[in-house]
């Protein structure tokens, strides 16, 4: 998998374009942005790490998680979303662009590897609550797999609630702490806990929803992975008011069991972490030039062993794309 696969260079431009206007427009109200203490742990001693667009990202000296504060309010994050031209132009031109070969590659996989966790820890195939659907994607390859009885897309965005609908999928126009649902199996959410002004409220509100044994699968970016420790402030990923929150496998574990839950596994299967890294070199954003064997696996012999390497990452938890398997 390559970044222009999933995200067309061309159109990827235009989306960042868009999304600077919409920094600039929440950065108006950066008044009402409000403290916010670590979002794994609790604690509010940290230092600053970055600064990128305004707002400011500090690292818990506890735990590592870094995170954004001031931060914007709940209330302010969800009138952004609202009026995000650069969210938009997502869900209606870049991410329909590239829907076919992400539900090949991306979503196909991601259902194949939910199944397979159920089936590794005995769970049922009853109910399956994806939360923060986004484009319902997911949802629409779990239901050609006939892998649950029922699917169900909770999304509290109503453009992308539409989008669910109109695939033919199960919708719920709520948050996740608003639902009300009963013999649920599993309950997922890929790349949304990030996005959350209080990621512990979201947590045990998917923990409420689940019954016994139920099982709870989520992805979000791992900050001590190699993409994220490399590029800091030139990754994508770095960047508010969409992520608001980065957490690692410890931190991420302190959480989730903090919630009541009991995590069985942690994983980091990344495929763009060398990748992204190397076109932040070529860019010359970032020098390896006095690194001698990031040197020669990113730049002089990438063709030979870019690909071993990222296997490397993923193999050894270092990628920056993290998957975690808890229990209730």
């Amino acid at each position: 998998m390559k970044e222009n696969d999933i995200r067309p260079e061309e159109l990827l431009n235009v989306a960042l374009d868009l999304h600077k206007q919409d920094i600039e427009d929440i950065m108006k109200k950066k008044h009402e942005f409000i403290e916010f203490c670590c979002p794994s742990c609790g604690k509010n001693k940290n230092n600053l790490v970055y600064k990128k667009e305004g707002f400011l990202f500090n690292k818990c000296t506890k735990c590592n998680t870094v995170y954004i504060s001031p931060r914007p309010t709940a209330k302010l994050l969800e009138e952004f979303y609202d009026n995000s031209k650069s969210m938009v132009y997502w869900n209606q031109v870049l991410f329909p662009s590239s829907e076919v070969y992400r539900k090949e590659n991306i979503f196909k996989n991601r259902a194949l590897k939910v199944i397979e966790i159920c089936q590794k820890y005995g769970n049922d195939f009853g109910t399956i609550v994806d939360v923060g659907a986004g484009y319902g994607t997911f949802c629409e390859v779990l239901k050609e797999l006939n892998g649950f009885e029922r699917v169900v897309a909770v999304e509290s965005s109503i453009g992308l609630a539409e989008t669910c609908k109109h695939k033919g999928i199960e919708t719920i126009n709520k948050q996740i702490e608003e639902v009300v649902l009963k013999d649920v199996s599993v309950v997922t959410n890929f790349e949304v806990l990030e996005h959350l002004f209080n990621p512990e409220e979201f947590v045990k509100a998917c923990y409420r929803v689940l019954p016994k044994d139920g099982m709870f699968v989520l992805t979000t970016p791992n900050i001590d992975g190699f993409e994220l420790s490399m590029l800091e402030t030139f990754s994508p990923n770095i960047g508010g008011p969409e992520h608001l929150n980065y957490f690692n496998p410890s931190s991420i574990t302190y959480l989730l069991e903090k919630s009541g839950f009991e995590v069985l596994e942690i994983s980091t299967p990344g495929k763009l972490d060398a990748e992204l890294v190397r076109k932040e070199i070529i860019n010359g954003n970032i020098d390896v030039s006095e690194d001698r064997f990031l040197q020669m696996v990113l730049v002089d012999q990438w063709e030979k062993v870019g690909e071993s390497f990222q296997n490397f990452l993923e193999i050894n938890k270092l990628s920056s794309h993290m998957w975690v398997v808890a229990k209730k």
